[in-house]
């Protein structure tokens, strides 16, 4: 691999923060530096599964609202239960061989949505978008429970 090198301009602050982290690693800065700017690079279509490639190589131009609705997007219902049901069943015992080959297509099936929401979340992401919570995330998980609303005492008119 080829290096080159660059000449950055920074602030004090971000060069303070870069000198302790090299610090309180014990690393060289030049290798936090890089680690740092790594990290923070747009995510690249060759850390895609190849057979993804194609559909979300456009996605790096789209529009933060499509990338959104990307995100907001759930599996249907259905299945997502069987999918969660089929894997209950296989960690109880043997799955039927069409159970199994429903099972792989389920997989399959979610595999894609979370490598299609994952890359949605990190173009956000690197376009300075604040990510909601993991736990929002969950699809079709229930809501927390909520408290009933407490009863107050009904009062009494005195005349």
């Amino acid at each position: 691999m080829a290096v080159q090198t660059v000449t950055l301009h920074l602030p004090e602050t971000i060069y303070q923060r870069l000198q302790a982290v090299a610090a309180t690693t014990r690393q060289p800065l030049e290798t936090v530096i890089f680690q740092t700017i790594q990290g923070n690079l747009p995510p690249a279509l060759d850390d895609l599964p190849p057979e993804m490639t194609e559909e979300l190589a456009a996605w790096p131009t789209m529009s933060d609202a499509a990338l959104w609705r990307v995100v907001r997007e759930t599996p249907p219902p259905a299945q997502w239960r069987r999918h969660q049901a089929l894997l209950n069943r296989n960690e109880a015992g043997p799955l039927t061989a069409g159970e199994r080959e429903e099972l792989d297509q389920l997989r399959d099936n979610v595999d894609r949505f979370v490598v299609r929401r994952s890359y949605a979340l990190a173009l956000l992401k690197w376009r300075g978008h604040t990510l909601p919570p993991p736990e929002t995330l969950i699809p079709h998980a229930a809501p927390p429970k909520k408290n009933p609303p407490r009863r107050s005492a009904k009062r009494r008119r005195v005349e």
